[in-house]
């Protein structure tokens, strides 16, 4: 096909600009519908219809079949991504009539145009990066001053000195906005855990290792008679292991002789980037999650490209890593317990199976006895378990319910009420499964889950497609690349939420310069506002990074980059089965970005034992 377009000058030269003719009137509606009512009025439009053709042109006389494939598989989800985001997104409504199904599969081909063809230039730039990342690499030899050769060779000698440096550069970048939010920054779920704490009624709701964390240093500021003062314990605790884990990957790199530019660039994406010192001092379990989501994931990548110098030491680092981070959300360890057995499929040779299966089985084990341990410590009750677990199928029947109560059969609707009382099914909120699921009979799931998923069926098959809109509006915040609203997501915030029991916690402010900045970015949440700083506080960018990253891996063939992928990728699952969009959810897959990108751009120097 190539050669005959390539032949056919004209042809082709035709067809190029009647198929991105079609791809910007596709982008159009899409604007149209997203309330862009003069897209066709504005030169934007010409741009777009000439960037286009020179991007699908170029695509058509690729000789790659292996990327021509691979692209028009990515392409085709992101313009699924964007054609059905903005339905859902704007008119809440993905099936509305037989004729606008047909004009969605219509534009999801005229935005796959633009879309597969953007992938592909994509993929070809990481892979010229790589070959630059290599050519260039610091490793080559240069003429060097003495006292940089001086330095290198101290460093050499003693490498725990870089990774400390790492880990007290990034700490201190961050101090200034601990100092800003003094104590901490008291947010989310934290006062119904110190609400635990204080009324000694601990609940499995959240987990137990991070209440138990915050209450330790809030009893120790009860004991000194200041609990603010004792509270910024957890907060220093909490701000010096994200930063280890920051520096724990900058230090891998730099031992896998890593660029200095990308060092240091990743470097300033770990102790600059707003985002992080915000998070570092912000009272949710996402934080420490993230940290020992990023300690693993170094492991699990030293283990796939450097088997051979994986000691007893590094398999005991990777143990306790996961065992945390399983502390610290559940869903991690089934992220991590299905990237294993993947992973162990994958991986050549019986005895690597073994000692796998051996520390993948030993951090489940671990894991489970010490929240055991916990359990029984603070004589926890569990609570929320059928709920949490049936988020996805409440949501659905909410739903169902609230936009078509009046057509179904009256005893279903009833049935529907036994499980979400009536007055909750009014306030339904496609984006925010909260108000259903916190709100529906735990006892009743508990006692009647066969006839709860009973009932769930015969709705489902009744009203097919608002089970689809259900789950669509309900994720995507996580996948929605164009302008989507800020109630999509949970904003990331500055705030300080009171306990309302016992002693409270008060912030004070004892950095100005770093308030002044802040204060309108994340208390008044004007950060979305401000160009490019805006556009990555949002979910989409890193998840679509994380798509290409395991996408590159298959261009390339590269097993390692694959299995590497596994875990941020089934982590993001595991998130759509949530009550809600967040950040701070997916902020762990958010601090691997510079490793992920490294492996991309590193992947032809990577001196390894092959898998």
């Amino acid at each position: 096909m190539t050669m005959f377009l390539e032949s056919h000058r004209w042809f082709r030269r035709i067809l190029v600009c009647i198929c991105s003719y079609l791809s910007v009137l596709s982008m159009k509606k899409i604007m149209e519908i997203s309330g862009e009512e003069q897209f066709g009025y504005r030169i934007m439009s010409v741009i777009l219809f000439g960037f286009t053709v020179w991007m699908f042109n170029r695509f058509i006389l690729r000789r790659d079949t292996r990327l021509k494939v691979v692209s028009v598989i990515v392409g085709t989800l992101l313009s699924v991504a964007i054609v059905y985001g903005a339905y859902a997104h704007f008119l809440n409504d993905i099936f509305l009539s037989t004729g606008e199904t047909f004009l969605q599969i219509g534009l999801m081909l005229g935005v796959d145009i633009l879309c597969f063809s953007l992938i592909a230039e994509l993929l070809l730039l990481l892979d010229k990066a790589s070959e630059r990342f290599l050519k260039n690499n610091d490793s080559v030899s240069a003429p060097k001053k003495k006292f940089v050769i001086k330095i290198k060779a101290f460093y050499k000698k003693h490498p725990w000195l870089v990774y400390l440096s790492y880990w007290l550069s990034i700490a201190l970048c961050h101090f200034p906005v601990f100092l800003a939010y003094w104590p901490g920054n008291f947010v989310f779920d934290a006062k119904y855990q110190m609400a635990n704490v204080i009324t000694g009624d601990y609940s499995t709701h959240h987990p137990l290792i991070h209440t138990l964390m915050m209450g330790k240093a809030y009893e120790f500021g009860q004991s000194i008679g200041n609990v603010s003062a004792g509270y910024q314990l957890y907060t220093i605790a909490q701000l010096l292991i994200l930063t280890a884990s920051f520096a724990y990957a900058l230090f891998y790199m730099y031992r896998k002789g890593a660029r200095t530019s990308y060092i240091v660039l990743s470097w300033m994406f770990f102790a600059l980037f707003p985002m992080n010192p915000l998070f570092a001092i912000s009272a949710t379990k996402d934080v420490l999650c993230a940290a020992f989501f990023l300690f693993f994931m170094v492991f699990l990548v030293r283990y796939l490209w450097d088997r051979d110098s994986f000691k007893v030491i590094s398999y005991i680092g990777m143990v306790i890593t996961g065992v945390l981070l399983a502390l610290f959300r559940n869903n991690a360890l089934y992220a991590v317990l299905v990237s294993a057995i993947i992973i162990i499929i994958a991986i050549k040779g019986w005895k690597e199976k073994g000692k796998l299966v051996i520390i993948f089985a030993l951090i489940l084990i671990l894991a489970k006895l010490v929240n055991a341990g916990l359990i029984s410590y603070t004589n926890a009750y569990e609570t929320d378990t059928y709920r949490e677990t049936m988020s996805v199928p409440l949501q659905c029947l909410g739903r169902v319910a609230c936009y078509h109560g009046d057509e179904l059969d009256p005893a279903l609707y009833d049935e529907i009420c036994h499980y979400i009382p009536q007055e909750y099914i009014k306030v339904y909120s496609p984006y925010n499964a909260d108000g259903v699921k916190n709100n529906a009979n735990e006892e009743l799931l508990k006692t009647n889950t066969v006839n709860f998923f009973k009932l769930w069926a015969k709705v489902g098959v009744q009203f097919p497609d608002e089970y689809v809109e259900s789950i669509v509006t309900n994720t995507m915040g996580y996948w929605y690349p164009l302008n989507q609203g800020r109630y999509v997501s949970a904003d990331i915030a500055v705030y300080h939420t009171l306990i309302g029991i016992g002693d409270e916690i008060e912030k004070h402010g004892y950095c100005d310069v770093v308030s002044k900045i802040y204060d309108p970015l994340f208390f008044k949440g004007e950060y979305y506002k401000v160009p490019l700083l805006g556009f990555f506080f949002r979910n989409a960018p890193y998840i679509w990074s994380t798509v290409i990253f395991a996408i590159f891996g298959l261009y390339k063939k590269d097993k390692r980059i694959l299995l590497a992928s596994c875990l941020p990728i089934i982590y993001l699952f595991t998130c759509f089965c949530g009550p809600m969009v967040a950040l701070r959810y997916i902020y762990c897959i958010i601090v691997c970005m510079p490793i992920l990108f490294y492996l991309i751009l590193n992947q032809k120097n990577m001196n390894c034992s092959k898998s």
